[in-house]
């Protein structure tokens, strides 16, 4: 009776080790994934050389406070851009003087000034003035920039007063105070909340429009889900979508204390929509996490380059579902296993 058990026991055996190389493959592959997220070397060049003669330009056109040069600010500056780079914020902080000052003066004058500057700098591009900012694009790079025109409140040295054009108003921000959240977050998440967040901005990207949350919103309602570093990316990626389904319901105050909430004007509507959105995201990572148990390597890859296209390195091919959490078998057979990712 036991030698005629062995068989058994050994290909029991078998089949666990092979679903762990299928997951461990689907895992590798996630890795990948988010790892081609990451700026290159030759895009940080770029975006550093054109960043400093911005900045320097700016200096030379505008009266700017001596002790706060213009300086990165945004994602570029907390270390979660992703690929292709497209926007980098540029704080100026400038003087207040009799003609230029917050309490005289509206936030469309701080925009026209700096636009006025941007265009005498390079001459022939259109800036144009946005709510808080003044964008300028390039075409060779491909980076666009966006310039927050700022003044130094007269009592708080640690806090800036931002122009917001919607509102009509200026506002308090310190985008320092953000920078120094953002890397707390990230270390007490065991370094991974900054990769993870990025997969989630790229997957934000592939929405639709008018459907897009907005990319400081998913940073810090990140910083509240992942709290501890996960096992494993993937494992990381469905915690995060259902920790984020469960926290775009809530409003996000601002980090630092002095602007409005950072999800300001989300209407009811749509932080429902958005919540079914990163809800079926997160069940498609759980389906495919669970076809990867299984040996069905392919139809992980398909469910996972659905839901982030390129550069997920895998495309896979479609098969027939499984439902979430049960793996223990299946109609038809595991995926080979002489390919990278199965």
């Amino acid at each position: 009776m036991t030698l005629g058990a062995l068989p058994c026991a050994r290909s029991s055996r078998q089949r666990h080790l092979l679903s762990q190389e299928d997951t461990m493959q689907v895992r590798q592959a996630v890795h990948d994934f988010i790892s081609a997220l990451e700026l290159t070397t030759a895009e940080r060049t770029a975006a550093s050389d054109q960043h400093k003669f911005l900045r320097d330009g700016l200096a030379s056109r505008l009266e700017i406070e001596p002790d706060h040069y213009p300086f990165l600010t945004g994602s570029y500056a907390r270390s979660t851009a992703i690929r292709p780079l497209k926007d980098i914020d540029l704080f100026c902080v400038l003087k207040r003087t009799p003609v230029l000052d917050p309490a005289i003066s509206s936030p469309m004058d701080a925009l026209k000034t700096v636009r006025e500057a941007l265009e005498d700098q390079y001459s022939g591009k259109t800036a144009d003035p946005q709510n808080r900012s003044v964008n300028i694009s390039f075409s060779i790079t491909g980076i666009a920039y966006d310039v927050v025109p700022a003044f130094l409140d007269k009592g708080n040295s640690e806090i800036f007063w931002i122009p917001d054009l919607q509102a009509k108003t200026w506002i308090r921000s310190n985008p320092r105070i953000h920078e120094r959240l953002s890397v707390e977050a990230n270390e007490a998440a065991g370094n991974e909340l900054k990769p993870l967040t990025k997969a989630v901005k790229h997957w934000n990207r592939r929405q639709p429009d008018g459907a897009r949350l907005r990319s400081f919103h998913i940073e810090v309602m990140i910083w509240d889900v992942l709290v501890a570093k996960p096992d494993n990316r993937l494992d990381g990626l469905i915690q995060t979508f259902e920790g984020l389904a469960s926290r775009v319901l809530l409003d996000t105050p601002d980090p630092a204390a002095l602007g409005p909430h950072i999800n300001q004007g989300m209407t009811d509507a749509e932080k429902t929509a958005a919540k079914t959105r990163l809800s079926q995201a997160a069940a498609t990572l759980k389906e495919a996490r669970d076809l990867a148990q299984a040996g069905h390597t392919e139809r992980a890859h398909y469910l996972l380059y659905g839901i982030f296209g390129d550069p997920y390195p895998e495309k896979g091919k479609e098969g027939r579902s499984i439902v979430t959490g049960v793996s223990a078998s299946l109609p038809s057979a595991p995926d080979g296993h002489g390919s990278r990712f199965g």
